[in-house]
């Protein structure tokens, strides 16, 4: 079933929230939006950015005491270190990558160490600006921004709760006592356990890290020569890096002095800029305001769900028949673009997830967006159990198309034990040859007389507005 909006849960409009800028997260899975400890002396809201910032420095500012006072790894310093420095997913505050649901996870104990050994190497070199753990995604292979962004909610936990704390206050949402804080916070059923749920500032969050690409790398180098020279000599004969060695690469380079060090923290910091909602480039919001307008989608007709897979079948091929309507012809195609560059592929996933969920809960069918069922995450599978499961991959056109519905969807199939599974292409001008090559696989196997997996292109092409027409 499609998750629920905070705002939902306790009865409030959305906008309360909007007006505040304050994210309205799910309470039943996550975003993928993270929160960068670099945006916080930027952010709108004065408690994360004065109390916010020095909780956060604090907390950060024990971690480096310990480990300069640490002579060796495991004395009783580095100890102290380790336990200050957790990793563990903080689940109250609804950002991250766990999709399925929000029960917090810790990560692997290397990961921490790795992470502990390069914040002393740093440290050695003379720069204590506890603002440096931003960089560690660029410079270790185990460090994404879900790890970041966790470390910083639990430093300043305590300006969290003082935001959430104020606004459920205003908005007459109830608030209980919780092992979190000494504030009284809103509560959520979750795992058999009531458990609090803090807010976040939509401006300290981002959507992915600033090494997403190695152009962000360089244009956070591009003013320091010295770096610039460094990270060339360290590249050189890596015709196409991988992202372990990108990171060696980095790490090398910015570790060379502190001078180097904190020139790149400095350029890093300035570069440094919160997800655009109205760019929107991943569909979030887009999803929200489906939700929010209870948007539903019916073409009348009926579906007999325990004909089994067959009539599942056909209930997703029209509920993505009327998603190509509504991209068609009214214009939704536009949600699926940022500029001149289409969206990733998340974009489309969650829009139709927003329309196919209309179409699931008037049928008692489940709808389940990313489910493992031991071959890799697919993005959608529907029905009522295994025997009437349908799977569905959605892949952009200038994508993986060919591997993605030759390879990595028979791999789903297998997996989740079906033989039933749609592959939706988003077609945005570019991959015909790859839609073409697809579609001959598909007949070949038909002649085989296998059951391959239907095929659905969907135009999201820019098109003119009617006024424009001649």
């Amino acid at each position: 079933m499609r998750p629920t909006l905070f705002s939902e849960k306790f009865g409030i409009s959305a906008d309360e929230l909007d007006k505040a800028n304050l994210l309205d997260p799910y309470i039943d899975t996550d975003t993928p939006l993270f929160i960068d400890p670099l945006l916080i002396d930027k952010s709108s809201n004065d408690i994360i950015r004065k109390d916010g910032l020095v909780q956060f420095q604090q907390y950060f500012e024990k971690v480096v005491r310990l480990l300069t006072m640490s002579e060796e790894e495991n004395d009783a310093a580095w100890i102290g270190a380790e336990k200050l420095l957790s990793l563990k997913e903080p689940a109250e505050n609804g950002v991250g990558y766990s999709r399925s649901k929000r029960a917090g996870t810790s990560r692997p104990t290397e990961v921490r160490t790795q992470l502990l050994k390069t914040v002393k190497q740093v440290i050695k070199l003379g720069s204590k600006d506890p603002e440096m753990l931003s960089l560690m995604g660029f410079l270790e292979a185990g460090v994404g921004p879900d790890t970041i962004s966790d470390f910083t909610t639990i430093a300043m936990m305590g300006a969290l709760a003082e935001i959430t704390h104020a606004f459920c206050s205003a908005n007459s949402i109830p608030l209980s006592k919780n092992d979190l804080s000494d504030m009284h916070l809103p509560v959520i059923f979750r795992n058999g356990r009531l458990k609090p749920v803090v807010l976040v500032p939509r401006d300290i969050l981002r959507d992915l890290p600033v090494t997403d690409s190695w152009g962000d790398v360089w244009a956070a180098a591009e003013h320091n020569r010295a770096l610039r020279d460094k990270l060339s000599v360290m590249l050189a004969g890596i015709a196409q890096p991988t992202v372990v060695e990108q990171k060696e690469a980095i790490k090398r380079a910015v570790t060379q002095s502190g001078e180097i060090f904190d020139a790149f923290l400095e350029a890093v910091k300035s570069a440094a800029t919160s997800y655009d909602q109205n760019e929107d480039i991943k569909g979030f919001f887009t999803f929200r305001d489906f939700i929010k307008k209870n948007q539903t989608f019916n073409t009348g007709k009926s579906y007999d769900i325990r004909k089994r897979p067959e009539e599942v079948m056909r209930l997703i091929l029209d509920a993505l028949d009327v998603f190509r309507h509504n991209i068609d012809n009214r214009n939704l195609w536009e949600a699926l673009w940022a500029g001149d560059q289409p969206k990733r592929e998340r974009a489309a996933q969650l829009l139709f997830f927003a329309i196919a969920d209309g179409y699931c809960r008037g049928h008692d069918i489940d709808n389940v967006s990313e489910p493992n069922f031991g071959g890799g995450p697919v993005d959608f599978a529907f029905g009522d159990g295994c025997k009437s499961r349908v799977i569905v991959e959605m892949k952009r056109s200038h994508g993986s198309v060919v591997s993605g519905y030759e390879k990595q969807l028979e791999r789903y199939k297998k997996a989740a034990q079906t033989d039933f599974a749609i592959f939706v292409v988003i077609n945005y001008g570019r991959g015909a040859k790859s839609i073409d090559e697809i579609r001959k696989i598909r007949e070949q196997k038909l002649a085989l007389g296998e059951r391959p997996s239907e095929i659905v292109v969907i135009d999201a092409q820019k098109k003119l507005s009617p006024s424009k027409l001649r």
